[in-house]
């Protein structure tokens, strides 16, 4: 299948399409990325060099795709790098939806993390008032979901209440990612009929562009079937992998040590289930790593 990405790029590491790229082309499907900024490297790092790309050569990339935009079975955004990108994004969903209305749209609205913003002015304010009615799944992280919806999250019954709310907004699916449990980090998916959850050991590492990767991971398996909790399960089991590779890796700086856990990644040695919430089998006391052994 063909997914059209606009996203991030990175010379060094694996963030925005650096790292959707990969995922998306180990999966079987043909990637189009389109680069809204070209880093050198994480910023995170410190140091480095690049461009916020204009709206303008964006909009041309895109233009010149018309011709084939029949083709596109979905489309991925993340980070924008300025507000006035965000409406580029925004036609370039409009356009691949006129050729092909059953096509996705898959919104990651990169906003901040860990209780910090770190976009530019106007960006937020995009995704929440025309990128998220327009999607059909939407994949923040907790900082970002309880700034779009307004929600406080605490708890995972908060964290469905704000993805419930996220969902009021637009999109089918909605996704919040990153939620400590105890020793677990779990992710919340809810749809139209039920909320599902599914539970990972939580790892204290950096992992640069590990959201950009749970997204495209979470979209590659959802287009191939459309089943909700085999793509949350698959997705967050294949984060787990490359984060724990990550861990393991001397000297890692918190760049994915993606390219050697790729086949991890796209078909996982350890699954973790996705579980439908709430239910009895989730006690505070008993973390989802205990009950898988």
């Amino acid at each position: 299948m063909a997914i059209l990405s606009l996203q991030s790029s990175v010379v060094r590491g694996h963030v925005g399409n650096s790292a959707a790229l990969p995922i998306l082309q180990r999966m079987g499907h043909d990637v189009w990325p389109v680069n809204t900024v070209t880093f050198s490297n994480h910023p995170a790092h410190g140091a480095y060099t690049g461009r916020v790309v204009r709206p303008s050569e964006i909009a041309d990339l895109v233009s010149g795709l018309t011709s084939a935009l029949d083709q596109c079975d979905a489309v991925l955004s993340g980070y924008l790098g300025r507000a006035d990108t965000g409406p580029v994004v925004q036609d370039a969903v409009a356009a691949v939806k006129q050729r092909r209305p059953d096509a996705l749209y898959c919104c990651d609205p990169v906003i901040g993390d860990n209780g910090a913003s770190y976009v530019a002015d106007g960006v937020a304010e995009f995704f929440r008032d025309h990128a998220i009615p327009a999607a059909d799944i939407v994949t923040p992280n907790v900082f970002e979901a309880e700034w779009l919806s307004g929600c406080a999250i605490e708890t995972l019954d908060s964290a469905v209440q704000a993805a419930r709310i996220l969902q009021s907004m637009g999109p089918s699916i909605a996704l919040i990612t990153g939620i400590r449990r105890g020793a677990d980090l779990a992710t919340i998916a809810v749809n139209h009929d039920c909320a599902w959850i599914a539970a990972t050991p939580a790892l204290d590492i950096p992992g640069h562009g590990a959201g950009d990767a749970f997204a495209a991971l979470f979209l590659g398996h959802y287009l191939k079937d459309r089943d909700l909790p085999n793509a949350l399960s698959r997705a967050a089991s294949g984060l787990y992998a490359v984060l724990r590779a990550t861990q393991s890796t001397a000297g890692a700086d918190g760049d994915l040590h993606l390219i050697p856990a790729l086949d991890d990644m796209i078909a996982p040695a350890k699954i973790f289930p996705a579980e439908i919430f709430p239910a009895k089998n989730f006690p505070a006391q008993n973390s989802q790593a205990e009950r898988l052994g």
